[in-house]
């Protein structure tokens, strides 16, 4: 499932203040029986919990135009991607920021996707603050 941040606070029950916060919301999502959990953060990046384990990417802050379509954009790249583990993220968080640099509704193409500007870290930092901004 691929749910935004204020999403996910709601399927909880609860607010998410930190990335620690989302990580323990969707790892109980998995306990429940979903299999993959891509929580999209607007300028936290995205949250990936599933079978391959627990991964945070983000790009460096971009100039967002809209974030009409993000959300789609980034299950789009997830998707693309084979939607499992960490080079899945990577897309979906390309496919995403894409999304945000361009005006209105326009759909990011292939020169629109910036995977190496995606970085991944090799392990969630729990204490990432996160505003109520999400895609």
């Amino acid at each position: 499932m691929k749910p935004n941040h204020a999403e996910l606070a709601e399927l909880v029950g609860r607010p998410l203040g930190s990335l620690g916060d989302v990580l323990l919301a969707a790892r109980e999502l998995r306990a429940r029986g979903i299999g993959a959990v891509l929580v999209s953060l607007g300028a936290g990046g995205a949250l990936l919990v599933d079978r391959s384990g627990e991964h945070h990417a983000r790009t460096p802050p971009i100039t967002v135009l809209s974030t009409v379509g993000a959300g789609d954009s980034t299950l789009a790249g997830f998707l693309a991607a084979g939607g499992e583990g960490p080079d899945a993220l990577r897309h979906a968080v390309a496919y995403g920021a894409a999304a945000c640099r361009l005006p209105g509704s326009a759909t990011p193409g292939p020169a629109d996707i910036r995977t190496d500007d995606v970085e991944l870290a090799p392990t969630p930092d729990v204490t990432l603050a996160l505003t109520g901004d999400a895609a």
